[in-house]
């Protein structure tokens, strides 16, 4: 009889000091996760929100979304909200009210100020006089990135450059040693093997908005084209020599190698007509033809350049040279 109740007497005191269900949950607005993507975003640009929790269940809260103050959805389980940042220099103000099911409000506040980041870039190598396109990356030569921020302070001007943190990242990994305030330029030196890479900066500065960027470059292969030089127009540059070619009037033709992304000194120039090697000074970028009296026909004229101090610059091509009747 005693130890019956003794039983009774602990499942007494058991109800009194354990809670039943959930309402007893404490919850805290750290309980609710924010996920935006992006995280940084900018001007003008979609961003997508998402609710996440451990501790409550989100799917069965009631949900109100706010923008400057505007309720734009609410509902249950209206866990994702989706929303476009505005122009340079203007705070977007995004309200979550989260009324969950143990009967507590949660709110949550977001200020986005869009800032933007372009990355440009440099590399050495060879194009032509006057070329009015970007000399491309190649391969072994190196590529310099630079980080043109546009974030604005709470004075609404733009903030210079050198006044801002950078840090740079490639292929995912921090570039530590390149990193830094006002270090907007980062150079890599690729190995011998170049490889496609991602480049990445985010950019900060003091009471100020975050920019990021990023940019996938590719290696191009090098490549050698053929012009010829007129004896009063100069260098033919309108029309690279691909195919079958006559030869002039004066029985003669001056031709002109341009070598592209190509990094000397040491490039080496090999000139053959009809796969047999003429024999000329490695370094001679030009070769005249000259047809010989009472000889008509075609011959095939080749060259390849190679550069000795990287291996994988090294490029060649070849036309048809008619001559005669």
């Amino acid at each position: 009889m005693k130890y019956t109740l003794f039983i009774l007497f602990l499942i007494i005191i058991t109800a009194i000091i354990v809670p039943t269900g959930t309402n007893a949950i404490g919850l805290e607005g750290s309980d609710v996760n924010v996920e935006m993507i992006p995280e940084n975003p900018r001007p003008n640009e979609s961003v997508y929100v998402t609710l996440t929790s451990y501790i409550t269940d989100i799917n069965l809260a009631i949900i109100t979304w706010k923008i400057n103050g505007k309720t734009e959805s609410s509902g249950r389980g209206a866990k994702q909200f989706s929303f476009n940042t505005g122009a340079m220099n203007t705070t977007t103000t995004l309200d979550v009210i989260i009324t969950t099911t143990e009967g507590q409000t949660i709110t949550k506040t977001i200020k986005t100020k869009p800032s933007s980041v372009d990355i440009i870039w440099q590399s050495e190598g060879t194009v032509p006089p006057f070329y009015k396109g970007k000399t491309l990356w190649g391969h072994e030569n190196i590529i310099t990135f630079i980080a043109l921020p546009h974030i604005t302070g709470s004075n609404g001007v733009e903030i210079s450059s050198k006044n801002l943190v950078y840090k740079w990242s490639q292929n995912g990994r921090v570039a530590e040693s390149q990193s830094g305030y006002g270090r907007n330029t980062f150079t890599v030196v690729p190995t011998i093997i170049s490889r496609p890479m991602n480049i990445q900066v985010e950019v900060t500065g003091v009471a100020s908005g975050v920019g990021q960027s990023s940019i996938y470059v590719t290696p191009r292969e090098s490549s050698v084209v053929l012009y010829s030089k007129h004896p009063l127009y100069g260098i033919e540059f309108q029309k690279a020599l691909t195919s079958t070619v006559e030869l002039n009037a004066s029985k003669e033709i001056i031709l002109l190698a341009i070598p592209f992304y190509f990094k000397g000194p040491g490039l080496s120039y090999k000139w053959s007509i009809n796969n047999i090697p003429i024999g000329n000074a490695p370094d001679s970028n030009t070769q005249v033809f000259r047809q010989k009296e009472g000889v008509s026909g075609t011959s095939r004229i080749s060259l390849s350049v190679e550069n000795s101090q990287r291996i994988l610059q090294l490029a060649g091509t070849e036309f048809n040279l008619k001559f005669g009747q």
